[in-house]
C-alpha cells in the first residue's frame, strides 16, 4: 500500500492526528482512538457479514474485534480513483502472539474457544447461502484428485530435479494417509449423518493464527475476520494447532495441552473431535507443498521446496504419534 491510499481517508469522518505503517496497512491515530486503513478484496456483502459476526461477538461481551467503520456515505468499502478497495477498521495496541511462548499459545487457544462460544448466527439465510464452507468430504476428495494430478505431471517430466525425485519417492506414503482420511470421513458421514445441518449456526474465524491475536498484558484483541464463514468451528482449532505444532516439531505434549485448554472453555462434540482427528491425519502440509510447486516456475525450482519436503519427512514419525493419541481419545 502506498501513500496515495491515505487520500481515501477524506471519505471518512475521522480526525487523524498521526499515521504509521503496519503490516501492509496504515495504523491511524485519531481523536476517536486507533484505526487501521487496509486493502480489501471482498465484496460489500462479505463486509456486511464480517461486521455482523463481529457485532454478535461484541453483544456477547467480547469488545476487542476490528469492526469495519462506515464512510460518510454509509458504505463499509471505499474506493480510490483507480477503483482500488479499502476499509477502515477499529484497531488496538498490542503485539502478535509469541509462538515460542507456551503460555501465550494457551492464551490464544482459550481466546479462540471463547470466541467460538459467541460466534453463532441464526436466520441469516442470505449470508449462509454465500458464506458456507465446502463440505469436508467434497473438499478432501477434490484435494486428493489434485495430488494425483500433480504426481502424474511430475512423472511425465523428462528432467527431474532433487525435489521431484524425492516427491515421487514419498508420495505413496502421504497419499495413503489422504485416502485413509477420506475413508474415515465417509464412514463418519454414514454413521453420524454429517451434513450442513450439523454445523447449525456456528461460524468460524477462517484464518485464526498468531498474526491475528494481539496481546497487551492480560488483554487480547482478535483481528482480520475477512475469511469468516459458516463451518464446523473445530476447523479453526485444527488450523491453529497444526501451524503451532509444525513450529514445535509436533510436540505431542504441547498438542494435547492445546486441545485440553480449548475444551475447558468450549467442550467439543463427538462429531468435531472426529473431524479434528481426520484433519490431523490428512497430509495437509504435503498437499500444500505440492500445490505451491505446481503453481511455480518449473524452469527453476527453488531449493526451498526441497528443504521443506525434507523437513516434512523428518517430522512425519512424531506427527503420526500425535495423530494416534488423538485417535485413542475417540
Amino acid at each position: 500500500m502506498n501513500d496515495r491510499a491515505l487520500k481515501v481517508l477524506e471519505q471518512y469522518e475521522l480526525e487523524v492526528t498521526g499515521t504509521r505503517r503496519g503490516r501492509g496497512a496504515y495504523i491511524l491515530e485519531t481523536s476517536q482512538g486507533l484505526r487501521i486503513l487496509s486493502d480489501y478484496t471482498g465484496s460489500e456483502q462479505k463486509a456486511l457479514f464480517q461486521n455482523r459476526v463481529m457485532e454478535q461477538i461484541r453483544e456477547g461481551g467480547y469488545e476487542k474485534v476490528d469492526l469495519l467503520i462506515p464512510n460518510k456515505e454509509g458504505n463499509l468499502i471505499s474506493r480510490d480513483w483507480e477503483d482500488n478497495k479499502y476499509v477502515v477498521k477499529e484497531w488496538y495496541t498490542g503485539r502478535e502472539c509469541d509462538t515460542a511462548s507456551e503460555n501465550e499459545i494457551m492464551a490464544a487457544v482459550s481466546n479462540l474457544a471463547r470466541l467460538h462460544r459467541l460466534m453463532h448466527l441464526d436466520g441469516e439465510t442470505s449470508f449462509r447461502q454465500n458464506f458456507t464452507a465446502q463440505e469436508p468430504l467434497k473438499e478432501i476428495r477434490a484435494q486428493n484428485a489434485e495430488m494425483k494430478k500433480i504426481r502424474s505431471f511430475i512423472r511425465k517430466r523428462n528432467a527431474k530435479g532433487d525435489f521431484e525425485r524425492l516427491f515421487l519417492d514419498c508420495f505413496t506414503s502421504y497419499f495413503e494417509q489422504a485416502v485413509e482420511a477420506e475413508k474415515k470421513l465417509v464412514q463418519m458421514e454414514e454413521r453420524l449423518s454429517i451434513s450442513k445441518s450439523d454445523r447449525q449456526d456456528s461460524v468460524c474465524h477462517g484464518d485464526y493464527n498468531h498474526h491475528h491475536v494481539l496481546m497487551s498484558g492480560y488483554d487480547i484483541a482478535t483481528t482480520n475476520f475477512e475469511c469468516c464463514r459458516y463451518d464446523f468451528q473445530v476447523s479453526d482449532l485444527y488450523r491453529f494447532m497444526r501451524k503451532i505444532l509444525e513450529k514445535h516439531e509436533w510436540n505431542p505434549r504441547l498438542g494435547m495441552r492445546m486441545l485440553e485448554t480449548y475444551v475447558q472453555v468450549r467442550p467439543l462434540p463427538q462429531t468435531e473431535r472426529r473431524l479434528l482427528y481426520i484433519r490431523m491425519l490428512y497430509p495437509e502440509k504435503f498437499r500444500k507443498l505440492a500445490n505451491y510447486y505446481y503453481g511455480s516456475n518449473k524452469a527453476w525450482i527453488s531449493r526451498r521446496f526441497l528443504d521443506k519436503l525434507e523437513k516434512l519427512n523428518a517430522q512425519e514419525k512424531v506427527k503420526a504419534g500425535f495423530v494416534r493419541m488423538l485417535e485413542k481419545q475417540l
